[in-house]
């Protein structure tokens, strides 16, 4: 049996502990608020005056723009001009042999086909004949100025001498030229003015590195000057051509990034990026679209010219009808200590730093997903003026 005296003690002490329980949730609960306003005001802060006045501020509102998805438009692999290049005699010719087919890759310099050319034969002789002309006339040229040097022979004679050689070094130097023309090296004309290579044969050579992507040349072909019979390119960068309507034009800007898949298959791992080269000036009259060229790396070989791919553009977007999103200029963002915050005017001279949490960025605007209330206004241009006075407390 519990005594009167023990029934007494255990209320008082259920009472005490029943006031302190009481007590300690009054106290915490007022002591919240205090640390969240102590917290808040940290983001609160103060610009001199004369600081406002060198650097005005520019006040924007969240806007509402249409939900947008990045538009897929079909384009085609082609090569880069500047890594390509179309090989053929420079003369009438018989081709003798081929020396390289489609697909093996060649280095600059590196024989393509023999050609056997009657006009190259005869450009070679001609050179020759040219070059024993011209010795011959250089030493009667310097004999002759060394007799009017001595008065043994008139002005008119070492005129007639000079101008012979002259001549000779024109005819010499323009037969040269034909044969470098024609495609002969230099080595291979040293030796003809030396005597020692004089042959109807023409050796195409690949003028870059690259892979045989186009073989026209057949064994005993007749070919004709300009005639193309072999085409060279570095498959190691390419072009993506995009034909994009004139009202998507505006959301495009050189630099701009570009992912490109497969023809139809979006979900592919096989994605490469890439970058726009060029935005098309001039519009096509009928389908009312301009060229949009996508420079790619293309080192492992995985896009072939005269594929068809699907290519996504930064700034090519479509609207998809599904709500809103809100965005601010990208300049009034600041990215501090690894979060992002907009500065908020509470006064004249007081603003507040507001934690924001970001989406995608499009064109000049970011996505603001929360930390903003409705209608609130944030500082954009001179934004950075504030963020070097928040960094000061």
């Amino acid at each position: 049996m519990i005594s009167i005296f023990q029934k007494n003690k255990i209320l008082i002490v259920a009472a005490l502990l029943i006031a302190s329980g009481i007590y300690g949730y009054k106290y915490f609960s007022k002591k919240k608020p205090e640390k969240k306003a102590v917290e808040e005001s940290k983001n609160v802060f103060s610009v001199p005056e004369d600081v406002l006045k060198r650097h005005p501020l520019t006040y924007v509102a969240l806007k509402e723009v249409s939900q947008f998805e990045e538009l897929a438009l079909p384009g085609r692999i082609t090569y880069d001009p500047e890594s390509m290049a179309k090989v053929g005699s420079q003369v009438e010719a018989r081709i003798k042999k081929v020396l390289v087919k489609e697909g093996d890759r060649v280095s600059q310099g590196s024989p393509l086909a023999i050609l056997s050319s009657i006009q190259l034969g005869e450009v070679e002789a001609s050179y020759v004949k040219a070059r024993a002309s011209l010795d011959a006339l250089k030493l009667q040229a310097d004999r002759a100025k060394e007799l009017f040097e001595m008065k043994v022979t008139s002005a008119k004679e070492y005129e007639l001498a000079t101008m012979q050689y002259k001549t000779a070094k024109t005819e010499a130097e323009t037969t040269r030229i034909k044969l470098d023309n024609y495609g002969l090296t230099p080595s291979e004309i040293e030796g003809i003015e030396r005597g020692i290579y004089v042959s109807s044969n023409l050796i195409l050579r690949s003028p870059i590195n690259g892979e045989v992507t186009e073989r026209r040349a057949i064994l005993g072909q007749q070919v004709t000057r300009n005639e193309e019979l072999f085409t060279i390119a570095n498959l190691t960068h390419l072009w993506v051509l995009l034909d994009v309507y004139e009202k998507d034009l505006g959301g495009v800007r050189e630099g701009a990034q570009a992912t490109i898949f497969p023809l139809g298959d979006e979900q592919s791992t096989v994605q490469i990026s890439g970058k726009v080269g060029y935005v098309g000036t001039v519009l096509d009259n009928v389908k009312r679209t301009a060229k949009l060229r996508i420079m790619v790396s293309n080192k492992g070989g995985k896009l072939k010219p005269g594929q068809t791919v699907t290519a996504k553009v930064a700034g090519l977007v479509v609207s998809t009808g599904e709500g809103k999103r809100k965005m601010v200029p990208l300049e009034a963002v600041h990215e501090i200590e690894g979060k992002s915050f907009v500065f908020v005017p509470l006064g004249e001279d007081t603003f507040e730093a507001v934690n924001v949490i970001v989406g995608d960025t499009i064109e000049d605007d970011v996505v603001i997903l929360g930390g903003l209330p409705e209608g609130a206004k944030v500082v954009s241009k001179g934004s950075f003026v504030l963020k070097s006075e928040f960094l000061k407390y």
